[in-house]
């Protein structure tokens, strides 16, 4: 397989991860008020989507810019299991599991 073809996977996946965290995070009040002392405000919710709109823009999204938007979804992945370890459904409509 060409390496632009596992690039291309590789944006393809980490594209489909950023977008269920960024588009439910801040707008559902639960998962957005569990995950605020985590550091998850207006500001780092932007911060993601700016990351997922920098992706998706691209036809070939650059090594760093999706080494950027997997290091976001690991961070956001990491705190969203701490703050909703008690609320599978929530981590559920995150894309996310215990």
């Amino acid at each position: 397989m060409a390496a632009s073809q596992v690039q291309y996977r590789d944006a393809r996946t980490i594209i489909q991860h950023l977008h269920s965290v960024v588009t439910y995070g801040p707008w559902d009040l639960e998962i957005a008020s569990r995950m605020s002392p985590f550091g998850y405000d207006a500001v780092k919710w932007a911060e993601g989507q700016c990351i997922l709109a920098e992706l998706v823009n691209n036809d070939a999204p650059a090594a760093t810019t999706l080494a950027t938007a997997a290091s976001w979804f690991e961070e956001a992945a990491r705190a969203a299991r701490h703050a909703l370890a008690a609320q599978p459904r929530l981590l559920a409509r995150l894309g996310l599991s215990n």
